[in-house]
């Protein structure tokens, strides 16, 4: 199985046993954005925590730490057991057996290290830095590291790893309000394991202090406590890198609908908005039987349902044990494509099957099932 580019104006066609040409997606925070008033009213709307949990390191069994002068190790019990008083100290945490262990043997499943007074000192982390404080909390075997501190602290970190800091400010400071109204939409997200978001894509990219960059730490100051509201709550401001052209709504991905989140044409430039994946047939049923979907040998995948944008909201795969429709992310999940926005081609037909269905219409789907059945 191969990844690459597809750029369908060079107009050279490439033979392989399945193309699935797609666009990545993701949705586009709309005009209002563009649109909001930075004020002192827009600041209040929403109620800011004082601090937040951003897991930085998940499921690791080490980690190595340089704490500033006047940092602290302290355990669950609220118990110093390692003081940086003189100057910064280093040393080195390891999990295991359901507690954490420090070098000179104190155990517990919960650890805090703090960044001096008030913890405004920097904290090394496997060689990164990071603001405020670090929890370290036991799973298992393992443990996971969590940064602790202030939102717009969090937001430095945030920026400059989902944006260029050389954009224009305007552009920086819009970004900034975005990423501040989603994180408040989503704190929690990561409940069961006592944090409110991850690093990672799931959520947004966090660098820590030493992500930051001049440029966007000033679109964060300058637009300190903003944040977009709908009803009276942060929105859940999702924005994307590429929207292949065509946003999409937001009640034809999740099962939640809000009136900010709506399929709209987008200007996208991007070369990364058209590329294509090739699997062989084999590949592909493997990837569903794996998944719970036994079908045997598949001869059509009929699309179902569309979006507003044209993606695939759910589809029909007809197999030699059977069919069964799933939806548009479902079957995003199983091959592993960029996005719902995708069509499937046949390159090759052996003698021993059908070409492959391509449709977007319910009475393509019904001819094909009743040919099925037949």
């Amino acid at each position: 199985m191969k990844e690459m580019p597809f750029f369908p104006s060079k107009g050279k066609q490439i033979r392989y046993p399945w193309r699935l040409g797609m666009r990545r997606f993701f949705l586009l925070l709309t005009a209002v954005l563009l649109c909001l008033n930075l004020n002192s009213s827009a600041k209040a709307a929403v109620k800011i925590p004082s601090e937040i949990r951003v897991g930085i390191l998940l499921k690791v069994s080490t980690v190595d730490f340089q704490i500033p002068k006047g940092g602290k190790l302290v355990s669950a019990a609220g118990k110093i057991l390692w003081d940086a008083v003189g100057a910064a100290k280093t040393l080195r945490l390891t999990a295991k057996n359901g507690t954490i262990s420090t070098p000179n043997g104190n155990l517990s499943d919960c650890f805090t290290v703090t960044s001096g007074a008030d913890n405004s000192g920097i904290i090394w982390v496997n060689g990164k830095q990071y603001r405020g404080k670090i929890l370290l909390r036991s799973a298992g075997k393992v443990m996971n590291v969590i940064n602790v501190l202030d939102l717009e602290q969090y937001l430095r970190g945030v920026l400059p790893k989902e944006v260029h800091p050389d954009w224009p400010l305007e552009s920086l400071k819009a970004q900034a309000v975005a990423a501040r109204s989603y994180t408040l939409a989503n704190l929690n997200k990561h409940a069961g394991a006592k944090f409110d978001l991850c690093a990672g894509t799931h959520c947004q990219v966090y660098g820590g202090k030493s992500a930051e960059h001049s440029r966007t730490n000033k679109a964060v100051e300058e637009t300190a406590g903003t944040v977009a509201t709908y009803n009276g709550k942060a929105i859940a401001a999702l924005y994307h890198a590429s929207s292949g052209g065509h946003t999409e709504c937001s009640s034809n991905v999740w099962d939640w609908d809000v009136p900010y989140l709506r399929g709209v044409a987008d200007l996208d430039p991007s070369p990364h908005s058209y590329w294509y994946k090739v699997m062989s047939a084999s590949e592909m049923e493997e990837a569903f039987r794996r998944n719970g979907y036994p079908l045997g040998r598949i001869a059509q995948i009929i699309p179902s349902k569309t979006g507003t944008s044209g993606r695939i909201a759910s589809c029909m795969l007809i197999g030699e044990h059977g069919q069964v429709e799933l939806t548009g992310e479902k079957v995003r999940t199983v091959l592993s494509l960029r996005s719902t926005f995708f069509t499937i081609e046949w390159e090759q037909t052996p003698p021993s099957r059908g070409p492959l269905a391509i449709s977007t219409g319910m009475e393509d789907l019904a001819s094909a099932l009743s040919a099925s059945a037949s």
